[in-house]
């Protein structure tokens, strides 16, 4: 390789991008999609709102109240209706 090649990281997957969204939402309270794709390019994915609108709703990501506010939850957290 010579020291013209750049060597770019290939983007990170689908797979990648929704595991770290688990792990955010599961760890922070997160309002709204925009706080979310703030989190997400902290930790280096490039997202459009569009994209993570699209992986909340594959998710199955639901809001809850949260602390003091409405915030991402993951469906497995909410609690479950008395049987």
């Amino acid at each position: 390789m010579s020291t013209s090649t750049l060597v770019r990281p290939l983007p990170a997957s689908k797979r990648d991008r929704q595991g770290a969204i688990r792990d955010i939402v599961a760890r922070e309270s997160i309002a709204s999609q925009r706080e979310l794709a703030d989190r997400l390019a902290a930790r280096g994915f490039a997202v459009t709102q569009a994209t993570v609108s699209r992986d909340i709703a594959e998710l199955g990501l639901a809001k809850a109240w949260r602390g003091d506010r409405h915030a991402y939850v993951l469906a497995d957290d909410l609690p479950r209706p008395p049987a």
